[in-house]
């Protein structure tokens, strides 16, 4: 009688750890299943040439780093106008067009010229003999 009951026992336990793992195993499948058909239902629609524009001025004019920027878009072509704090500047701002949805960019953004090094005196300072130890 104890042996059927452990049996017994044994074997609901089974087949309830058995229905858990199945499923959570479903809720998972359900739950990677959804995501791609969420994406793919909603393609984006091409964007135009005014809301591309729009899109980068909106950009430079949160920038800190553009300057007297502005953006031509024709056809799909970005062309760049202004002037960059720096080169890194400048590629980022051909980035954001392109995240605004520009198929190809013109950077026609200016960098400041750097400021000349200054002049070398052209002598070298002699180097002192180095100093024994004295032991």
């Amino acid at each position: 009688m104890k042996k059927t009951i452990g049996l017994t026992f044994t074997l609901l336990l089974t087949i309830a750890f058995a229905l858990t793992q199945t499923s959570l195993a479903q809720e998972e499948m359900k739950k990677k299943a959804d995501k791609p058909a969420k994406a793919a239902a909603a393609p984006k629609a091409p964007k135009t040439d005014a809301d591309v524009q729009k899109c980068i001025a909106d950009k430079f004019a949160a920038s800190k780093t553009i300057t007297g920027g502005a953006a031509a878009v024709a056809n799909g072509e970005a062309t760049l106008t202004g002037e960059a704090k720096n080169g890194g500047a400048k590629s980022g701002a051909a980035r954001t067009a392109k995240a605004c949805g520009a198929k190809t960019v013109v950077n026609n953004l200016t960098t400041p010229t750097p400021a000349p090094a200054a002049a070398k005196t052209g002598e070298k300072k002699k180097a002192e003999p180095a100093k024994k130890l004295q032991p």
